[in-house]
């Protein structure tokens, strides 16, 4: 769980035109044993297909990291709601908003009352989006094996971290938030004290501020 959860969240801090981190957990509530929340730091009327993609890598960073670290049959079933999501997604793209070059640009409302070859088209193109998206995130994490683990160890140790505890235990600065209000965070951590230390600082709001999202 901690790795799985620690994918989507380091995909999402890595993928350009990905919604902002905003809490990572690896306590369960329902039926998901995890979560990483995100939340846009504006209000949007309309996405783009650049925004769209990110949101597909988000959903494929739990099952990929669980892939690369722990072997291909070891993946569990906890990526069951993202595959979904994420093909729901895709197929959101090719048939409704023409974001398919090879299907074109066309709205359809139902997928079964097209022709076998259009809806062939369509799961091909879907399945594409989809492949396309593992390996875009299996590049990335290979890359971020690093913030990986210690992020998924520091879930381990502390269930749930924030995203300025995120940022902070990676050492990455803060952006400006909403408004143009800079926030002031703890060094990175081999700064100055040790990434516990900077992890309990984040939380203690009159010397980190957590973003208003």
């Amino acid at each position: 769980t901690a790795y799985h959860e620690s994918g989507h969240a380091i995909v999402a801090l890595f993928t350009e035109a990905a919604m902002p981190v905003h809490k990572a957990t690896i306590m369960p509530r329902g039926s998901a044993l995890g979560m990483v929340t995100q939340i846009p730091d504006k209000d949007e009327t309309s996405v783009s297909k650049e925004q769209l993609l990110a949101k597909l890598d988000v959903c494929m960073g739990g099952r990929v990291a669980e892939e690369m670290i722990f072997g291909e049959n070891k993946v569990t079933t906890g990526a069951r709601s993202d595959l979904q999501q994420a093909t729901s997604l895709a197929r959101h793209m090719v048939a409704e908003c023409g974001m398919s070059s090879a299907v074109g640009p066309i709205y359809i409302s139902d997928i079964r009352s097209q022709s076998p070859q259009m809806q062939k088209e369509i799961d091909r193109e879907v399945v594409t989006l989809l492949k396309d998206a593992e390996a875009r995130v299996r590049t990335l994490l290979q890359r971020r094996v690093k913030e990986l683990d210690q992020l998924a160890k520091a879930l381990v140790e502390r269930e749930t971290l924030n995203q300025v505890q995120i940022k902070t235990l990676l050492g990455l600065k803060q952006e400006e938030a909403p408004g143009g209000i800079k926030e002031d965070l703890p060094a990175p951590p081999g700064d100055n004290g040790s990434s516990e230390d900077q992890l309990d600082a984040a939380e203690k709001p009159e010397e980190a501020k957590q973003a208003s999202l």
